[in-house]
């Protein structure tokens, strides 16, 4: 039994400090592939990734599959691919996953993790703070378990932020842009005429089933009530199942980091509405 005072102070998290060659934030298949391959090379890596699996958008909780080089947008890539660890994971995973089950896929990524002896994985650990040596150079990035309340200290020579939304490279003082630039900056024959603020939006997958017999559903009480508030809502019909609603998205011009649990609630509210 452990037992302790009470102490008027408060008490620091329990904190851990890690030292090697590379640290890396974000565990999807970038940050998992660097890792690996860094790993490969010789260097002590870190590896911290704020959700439960591997993966990111290709893990089990989104279940994005990957595409690369091949993609589907009517280009024609079939015989394309890429080679490297990527091209090893791909191949394992259809050995060992035929089916394509997403949650094999997760377990596939962290086999190929755990197997190299150079990587410390940290899973459930977000990246919350970075500290500098100078105004060049990052010296350690905090980062916070919240399954084991530990807070990690992070020291490497180098760091790579693979987080997706640019956590430590923001938190460094490093440039940055938010929206699409206008077509004469760069000289781009398709972007816009100027800057209009749009952001990509956010879908959430969902998943449908026919059953083959009608199934009662009560929406939650914070679903869209008038299904004409979205613009192509007379696409919606009830003979679309699986995950063929993927497109259904909110955002635009919402701040896709700062304010995307907004838009996840928007999300939830219309695809309730949308099944309902």
């Amino acid at each position: 039994m452990l037992s302790e005072p009470f102490s008027p102070e408060a008490r620091p998290p329990k904190t851990t400090r890690i030292d090697a060659d590379l640290v890396i934030v974000g565990g999807g298949l970038a940050g998992t592939c660097a890792a690996i391959t860094a790993a490969r090379a010789g260097l002590k890596v870190a590896l911290a990734q704020d959700r439960p699996v591997l993966g990111g958008n290709a893990s089990s909780e989104v279940r994005l599959w990957a595409l690369g080089a091949t993609s589907h947008m009517n280009n024609n890539n079939r015989w394309a691919r890429e080679g490297g660890v990527i091209d090893e994971i791909l191949v394992e995973n259809m050995y060992r996953n035929k089916e394509g089950n997403a949650l094999i896929f997760d377990t596939v990524l962290l086999e190929k993790v755990v197997s190299e002896e150079n990587i410390t994985l940290l899973l459930n650990t977000a990246a919350v703070s970075v500290s500098k040596s100078d105004g060049e150079t990052i010296e350690s990035v905090t980062a916070f378990c919240s399954q084991n309340s530990t807070q990690y200290e992070l020291y490497a020579p180098l760091f790579c932020d693979a987080s997706g939304d640019g956590i430590v490279a923001f938190q460094a003082g490093a440039a940055f842009r938010m929206g699409a630039e206008s077509r004469e900056e760069f000289g781009e024959k398709f972007a816009p005429s100027e800057e209009y603020g749009y952001l990509l939006g956010h879908s959430i997958y969902f998943y449908t089933k026919d059953i083959g017999e009608p199934v009662k559903f009560v929406p939650p009480s914070y679903a869209l009530d008038d299904i004409t508030e979205i613009p192509r809502f007379r696409s919606f019909n009830t003979a679309i199942d699986g995950c063929r609603l993927w497109w259904i998205e909110y955002g635009g011009r919402l701040d896709t980091v700062h304010e995307t649990e907004t838009i996840k609630w928007q999300l939830w509210k219309v695809v309730y509405g949308v099944w309902n």
